[in-house]
């Protein structure tokens, strides 16, 4: 591994541990009661539950930052483009932005990584416990991550390193508790409470690793979604269904334990689940992320290595928004002038405003 450097602890009740222990961080972090969101993003018309809740607003947005990536249409990276190669259109409007090449700013990477730990992953647990190893593909040399965990309550297992051991292992540390509860919005509101603290010159990612469907967070997916805007945060998914992943564990990854039945009710109302809204596709969509899946290890290190790619293949955007006395939500749209056919993929928007914390 190619991290460097010491602990950085998170302070108060957030603690991280050398030896893999989590400390509940709910009280300083999920349990600060936060001002309901805004549904107003096209990512959001879906999620028809999370309408009608308002943020308050009290200053206009800082640099906004906008990672881009371009490919032909079939996913060939496209390289070598330079200021000139990109429109930046800001609600319809043509804005000047500065534009770094891809490659030159790989190295400023914090990557907060959040994974559910309910009874109901155990299977999935088994695979992600095997893949600190490669959160270097993702996070380069100088990158440093952070973990939180997810089930009835939401941990910070660890505060943000840069040291490959302490991350390793957490990971082999990770248990299935906290019965069926997976608080997926609340891990990564608190996942961007720790990001919003770094030097707003690093990169900042949140990757979850988690059911595709949150179970019994406080916060609202539009309340963490603006939350992510304002931070300049893109968020990564790998998903699974708690039910299938099962079938793809191989015995010498099982524990010995009692022998169970299988949960039928359980993978019956997964089916039926499985048409409604997925957290993880809009969390991604809305940031400039990607939304993956996995069942097999095999598959989920697959996920690891594209995201890894991607990451340090993307160019960056940045300017400075205007400022403005109420708050709005600007839609982005880039297009490259010499690919007019190229697959373009960036965050699609932000807000002009900072929320109330």
């Amino acid at each position: 591994m190619m991290w460097g450097g010491d602990y950085e602890m998170v302070a108060p009740t957030a603690y991280a541990s050398v030896n893999g222990t989590c400390f509940d961080g709910k009280a300083s972090i999920v349990g600060m009661k936060r001002k309901r969101g805004w549904a107003v993003m096209l990512m959001l018309a879906n999620l028809g539950s999370v309408a009608g809740q308002t943020p308050t607003f009290k200053a206009q947005a800082p640099l906004v930052v906008v990672p881009v990536t371009v490919s032909s249409k079939n996913g060939e990276r496209i390289w070598g483009l330079q200021q000139g190669d990109f429109q930046l259109f800001d609600n319809g409007r043509e804005r000047k932005a500065t534009v770094e090449p891809w490659g030159t700013y790989q190295a400023r990477v914090a990557l907060a990584v959040v994974i559910q730990t309910s009874v109901i992953s155990k299977a999935a647990l088994l695979k992600v416990k095997k893949m600190a190893g490669m959160l270097d593909d993702i996070t380069g040399e100088g990158g440093e991550v952070a973990v939180i965990t997810v089930d009835s309550e939401v941990k910070t297992c660890l505060a943000f390193t840069g040291r490959w051991e302490p991350v390793q292992e957490t990971f082999e540390k990770l248990h299935a508790s906290g019965g069926n509860a997976g608080k997926i919005l609340d891990g990564v509101d608190a996942a961007i409470d720790l990001l919003a603290k770094k030097p707003a010159d690093q990169r900042r990612l949140v990757l979850l690793l988690s059911e595709a469907r949150d179970r019994g967070s406080e916060a609202k997916a539009s309340a963490v979604l603006t939350h992510a805007q304002q931070q300049n945060v893109t968020i990564y998914t790998a998903s699974y269904s708690a039910y299938v992943t099962p079938f793809t564990t191989k015995a010498r990854e099982q524990p010995v334990e009692a022998a169970g039945g299988l949960d039928i009710i359980g993978l019956f109302l997964e089916i039926h689940q499985a048409t409604k809204q997925n957290v993880g596709k809009a969390l991604a969509g809305y940031t400039g992320g990607r939304n993956l899946s996995f069942e097999t290890l095999h598959r989920l290190e697959d996920d690891l290595v594209e995201i890894g790619k991607e990451v340090h293949s993307q160019y960056q955007l940045s300017f400075a928004p205007e400022a403005e006395t109420n708050p709005v939500y600007h839609e982005l749209v880039v297009k490259v002038k010499a690919h007019p056919n190229a697959v373009v993929r960036a965050r699609p928007g932000y807000w002009s405003g900072v929320r109330e914390r």
